[in-house]
């Protein structure tokens, strides 16, 4: 039995079964869902999955008994037996469930917390929609081994207690949906269980995402933060569909609006912060959003993202191919986050509901501090940066990109994989970003970074890099900016940040403004200024312009091509600016000197290289003002 540090949840199970997904008010909504057209796809892979035999070999040896498919074919097995209610339905899925329980191991790779979470998810399922038919030795035994797998494969722990809601592990599906569904599946005889897991979700995860989507937008960026938010629904669904209670903020209902305004004019998901889209299937590169907005319509009943979601909708994202090994193979989305049984129960959950359609222009206040403009062919992207993320986010105070009939000014790198020496070193580092370095001629390391890191005059890395473990210490530890003013309007969209404190070890201030004026010059312009007083006049002041190919330079003018649209840059502080570009083969991404290449760059947005300005002459003070206006090619 756990002991709960927690309060008591004030939401707790119903004493009936079902109730996990669902209630038995909702069996004729979901009977009807059926029937659809756009749910006929579902119908046929649940067909499929239901006749599939599970032999529990796993996909591949070295990935060791986990296969997807399986997982999602005990799913399927048992909402049948929940829909028929027949005997013999509910027993193939129970011995199905312990057939996997017996014989599944996840001792290889590195995604057993996932692995092993999807199994207990679905076993869940299965105690909860076919309990009459689970005797007591089978109940205890599902219990029991559901336990045993938590505490040695999570990340979190059993009882989970370790990481944090902030960002990491700790904010996707091991307590958000897997723990939370066996506490609820299990409720009748273990209310411990529940009452711990739901606990901690009501005292630490709802107060930190109260603050943390305030400014309507996830601080892992539009890959990862799509995916947490989608774990962060089902948590929200859980709850919601068991007791019709709203559980965490009102501003989850339009946070999804942020990935729509993070969606490029050509389908695809603008870069910020650690991106897995863009070396995914075509499916997911197209459509990354699809499988988010299905969870957002689920909880609002909003027509915009049913409509995106249905747009994007692939077989892959339902049941994949290539047998689910991860995620990051192919493009499906994850251990079973999205499945045939999860479209066919939450589709018309909530009531529909006509809304409006977005504007072109959007402010997301603090923690993060970013304006957003938005039409059918530009993208323009002005970020400040108050709080930095950590683990997937970058550290990019202040930077800013412009999309326009393809990439114009863009971040750089990859995200190759999480600990490489490219991302380390290179990709989340300021100078990757459309930003300003400081940078101090002796190169000093402080104590946030490790010995060995190369230097690049960019901002502070709060705590090492480290995680946040509280939301007090996000607040206090990890403040990079604030936003000083901002406006939005059809003529002009302007943000003002003080960045200061991301670069306290060489500026006494640090200031920059970025105006994006879509009427001015051709097709839009966009300025940025900086003021900057560094604390030695030593110190290199640099601004950094990144882009897809080379440009060219003529005097204080820099023209970026790319095939459709020109970005015509012109400098106009300082009065005496150097200019250099580097990039091409072997010095795309520099770094103090040092080229961090990785693998598998092609047919990604990696980049050329990069455009750096800087102030010729040494002074404290110095002042940037880049002018930068967007061209249509003639034909």
């Amino acid at each position: 039995m756990l002991t709960s540090p927690y309060k008591k949840p004030r939401i707790v199970p119903l004493q009936e079964h079902p109730r996990l997904m669902l209630k038995k008010s909702d069996v004729e909504r979901i009977k009807n869902n059926f029937t659809l057209k756009e749910c006929e796809e579902a119908v046929a892979l649940w067909h499929a999955l239901c006749d599939m035999k599970i032999v529990c070999e796993g996909a591949t040896p070295e990935f060791g008994t986990y296969d997807l498919s399986e997982y999602l074919s005990l799913e399927a097995k048992a909402l049948r037996a929940l829909l028929s209610e027949k005997r013999e339905d509910a027993r193939e899925a129970i011995e199905c469930a312990l057939l996997l329980l017996r014989n599944s191991s996840f001792d290889k790779g590195i995604m057993k917390a996932r692995w092993s979470g999807h199994l207990i998810f679905v076993c869940s399922e299965v105690y909860d929609w076919c309990y009459s038919y689970l005797g007591e030795d089978e109940k205890s035994y599902i219990i029991s081994e559901c336990e045993g797998m938590a505490e040695k494969y999570f990340e979190m722990g059993y009882p989970p207690i370790k990481q944090a809601a902030i960002s990491g592990h700790g904010s996707e599906a091991q307590l958000l949906r897997d723990l939370l569904s066996l506490g609820i599946a299990v409720y009748d005889e273990r209310p411990d269980i529940y009452d711990f897991c739901a606990g901690r979700i009501f005292d630490e995860y709802v107060p930190s995402y109260d603050f943390m989507f305030a400014g309507g937008y996830h601080p892992q960026g539009p890959a990862y933060g799509a995916y947490r938010y989608t774990c962060l629904l089902w948590a929200e669904l859980l709850l919601y569909s068991m007791s019709g209670e709203r559980v965490f903020t009102h501003k989850l209902a339009s946070l999804a609006d942020s990935f729509i305004y993070m969606t490029r004019p050509d389908g695809e998901a603008v870069r910020i912060g650690d991106d897995f889209y863009e070396k995914k299937a075509a499916y997911t590169r197209g459509a990354p959003f699809a499988v988010p907005m299905f969870f957002a319509w689920s909880y609002t009943g909003k027509d915009r993202y049913r409509e995106i979601f249905l747009r994007g909708l692939s077989k892959e994202y339902l049941l994949p191919s290539h047998r689910g090994i991860d995620y990051y193979v192919g493009g499906s989305y994850g251990e079973g986050l999205f499945s045939p049984a999860v479209q066919l129960i939450w589709s018309g959950l909530t009531e529909r509901v006509e809304d409006t359609p977005l504007p072109c222009r959007k402010y997301f206040s603090s923690p993060v501090g970013m304006t957003v403009w938005k039409d059918s062919e530009r993208l323009i992207i002005m970020k400040i940066g108050e709080l930095w993320g950590s683990n997937h986010d970058h550290l990019d105070t202040g930077s800013f990109q412009i999309y326009s009939g393809g990439i114009l000014a863009s971040d750089s790198g990859m995200y190759d994989s999480y600990n490489t020496p490219h991302r380390k070193c290179y990709a989340i580092r300021t100078s990757a970003h459309n930003c300003i370095t400081v940078s101090d001629p002796k190169k000093p390391l402080y104590g946030e970074w490790k010995e060995g890191a190369p230097y690049d005059g960019g901002t502070r890395n709060p705590c090492g890099g480290k995680e946040p473990k509280t939301l007090e210490s996000w607040k206090e530890d990890y403040r990079m900016a604030k936003v000083l003013s901002h406006t939005e309007s059809d003529t002009v969209c302007e943000i003002i940040g003080d960045m200061t404190e991301a670069y306290f070890r060489t500026c006494k201030s640090a200031v920059r403004r970025m105006t994006w004026e879509p009427e001015k010059g051709e097709y839009g312009t966009l300025t940025v200024s900086d003021s900057i007083d560094s604390l030695s006049d030593e110190y290199v002041k640099a601004f950094h312009i990144h882009c897809q190919h080379e440009p060219k330079v003529d005097g204080r003018v820099i023209v970026i091509d790319n095939g459709s649209c020109e970005l015509h840059c012109r400098v106009l502080l300082p009065s005496e600016a150097d200019i250099s570009v580097i990039g091409g083969d072997g010095n795309r991404f520099i770094t103090d000197g040092i080229s961090y290449e990785a693998q598998g760059t092609e047919d990604t947005e990696a980049g050329w290289g990069q455009i750096i300005i800087t102030h010729a002459k040494r002074s404290i003070h110095t002042d940037f003002k880049i002018e930068m206006e967007i061209k249509k090619k003639k034909a």
